[in-house]
């Protein structure tokens, strides 16, 4: 019986991840995108930026989301959009570490009304899910696109 030989899981799994990832910080931006209203007050719920750098976060944000999660799904410069992805995600954990020190009642707004799994003010769930999809960026990170990827070739 012949065995997958490691490489091929691993690129298999990096694949995964990767356009997981990717597709979801895609949705999340799509749904930024719909209602910037609604982000730049959640931004600005965090009272951790002053409004006008509130306002210039929230419109850059999705943006950001928008770039790394395409980058991702093609696999086209995926460890970029990967580190560029784990960067924001260690922001937003500090950003909801700060808003739970403080005791504020804030909600995350990351996905507009589709808050999976987590529901309500920021708790422990949503550093949880945060912390996932930081091992997740991390992975692709490291390991790289994997299979199916445009810059695979390159990274032989």
């Amino acid at each position: 019986m012949k065995t997958k030989s490691p490489s091929i899981v691993w690129g298999g799994l990096a694949l995964v991840v990767r356009v997981l990832l990717g597709g979801l910080f895609v949705f999340a931006a799509i749904v930024k995108l719909r209602n910037p209203q609604l982000f730049v007050q959640g931004v600005m719920a965090f009272k951790i930026l002053p409004d006008h750098l509130a306002t210039l976060t929230a419109f850059v944000v999705p943006w950001l989301e928008v770039l790394a999660g395409v980058a991702l799904i093609l696999g086209w410069w995926a460890r970029a959009g990967a580190v560029v992805l784990g960067g924001m995600l260690l922001a937003f954990i500090g950003g909801m570490l700060s808003v739970l020190a403080r005791d504020l009642d804030v909600h995350c707004s990351c996905f507009g009304k589709f808050e999976i799994p987590c529901s309500g003010a920021i708790g422990p769930c949503h550093l949880a899910r945060n912390a996932v999809l930081f091992a997740m960026a991390m992975y692709v990170a490291v390991v790289g696109p994997g299979s199916l990827a445009v810059d695979r070739e390159s990274m032989k």
